[in-house]
């Protein structure tokens, strides 16, 4: 299943930005939204941004629209409605919250004059987060008000939002499990350079090791809504506050997967290959831990973040390095094509870009997770 996942994931990326006609996705989505009486003529409805499940329009000035036209997550099974349905579970439950969007319209079920599925949120005016020390604190102050809610008057029914969104019980083993069955591709390939692989079979069994300690998050049990992919761009940072949005990777299980993969060098190098000091990475979890307000619950996730908190790192890695092996022959043959048209598809091309780079750092950034689940456990 996983392998699966992958490979859909990949060959998404292609189609949803080859094969989508944005202009007349906007033309219709605004057609649909006139006939309902919600837009009308002097509304600006135009094109904010295209990712690999969501294409977003702002709508005026204080609007967006979240059109769900990709589902490169399994667990959906290609259903675009099952992630329209997803994510407002998710906005629904945080309402009042003030962490990401307001929800303030939907439709579950495409139908005949729009055949997608849609979010209607508020618009956030900010930026992307870039890793400074008040964009550190603004962020694990963010996550703190999210880990801790299932504490806050309200949202304690955070497991009522299961099975939609996965309960994560078992972290470590899940993690480990999916980190080899991406791994194990990369292993297999001809193409594979020898000192990656050396590099991929040690951090496995280095992380194997550490699997009993997953007894440790049972003795000190908790459980919240995890965002899970906290790729710099998933962050909208105003003068006040950081927003989290795109929750279509969420779960309920240990926060220690947001800290994990908040600060592992595979997702800070996502923002143009940054690396994270070590003093930068102490002062968001110290800024964290004192944000929760709670000595109990921060000693709590300590725990976990000392057993689990390499994992996702762990998991990002195996999945980077065939990330980088398949798109380099799927993305080498687009960007010639487009490379040799009249309109230059600069999307692809980019990726490309992306996917090489990130594999020219796989041997500083494993030996970064290696030190990580090498780390004393509590």
């Amino acid at each position: 299943m996983i392998l699966t996942a992958f490979n859909a994931f990949c060959s998404s990326l292609l189609s949803a930005s080859t094969l989508l006609n944005l202009g007349q996705l906007c033309e219709a989505l605004r057609s649909h939204l006139q006939t309902r009486r919600l837009l009308n003529d002097r509304d600006a409805l135009e094109l904010m941004a295209h990712g690999e499940a969501n294409v977003i329009f702002r709508w005026g000035s204080d609007r967006l629209v979240r059109v769900a036209v990709n589902t490169p997550n399994q667990r959906f099974q290609g259903n675009f409605s099952r992630l329209t349905e997803f994510e407002g579970s998710i906005l629904r439950y945080l309402t009042g919250s003030e962490l990401g969007h307001d929800l303030l319209g939907e439709q579950r079920t495409a139908t005949a004059d729009f055949p997608y599925t849609y979010l209607i949120t508020n618009y956030i005016a900010g930026g992307p987060m870039d890793y400074s020390r008040r964009h550190l604190q603004q962020c694990a102050t963010t996550l703190a008000r999210l880990h801790r809610l299932p504490r806050r008057s309200g949202y304690e029914s955070v497991h009522q939002l299961a099975p939609l969104v996965p309960l994560v019980s078992h972290p470590l083993r899940l993690f480990w499990q999916e980190a080899r069955d991406y791994a194990q591709p990369y292993l297999d390939s001809p193409a594979a350079d020898a000192t990656i692989s050396d590099l991929l079979q040690a951090v496995l069994a280095q992380a194997e090791t550490r699997l009993a300690s997953e007894a440790l998050l049972t003795e000190y049990r908790y459980a919240c809504l995890v965002h899970s992919d906290h790729t710099y761009d998933n962050w909208v940072v105003t003068d006040q506050q950081a927003y989290l949005i795109d929750w279509e990777w969420a779960e309920i299980g240990s926060p220690a997967g947001d800290l994990g993969h908040f600060l592992s060098p595979i997702t800070v190098q996502r923002r143009q290959g940054y690396q994270l000091p070590h003093a930068d990475r102490q002062f968001f979890l110290n800024a964290y831990y004192a944000a929760l307000e709670d000595a109990e619950l921060a000693q709590i996730i300590q725990v976990h973040f000392a057993v689990f908190g390499a994992f996702p790192a762990l998991r990002s890695l195996c999945w980077l390095a065939n990330y980088g092996l398949t798109t380099h022959r799927w993305y080498a043959d687009a960007a010639d094509r487009a490379q040799a048209s009249t309109s230059a598809n600069s999307s692809t091309v980019a990726r490309l870009e992306r996917a090489q780079a990130g594999q020219q750092r796989l041997t500083q950034m494993g030996a970064e997770v290696m030190a990580l689940l090498e780390a004393p456990l509590p």
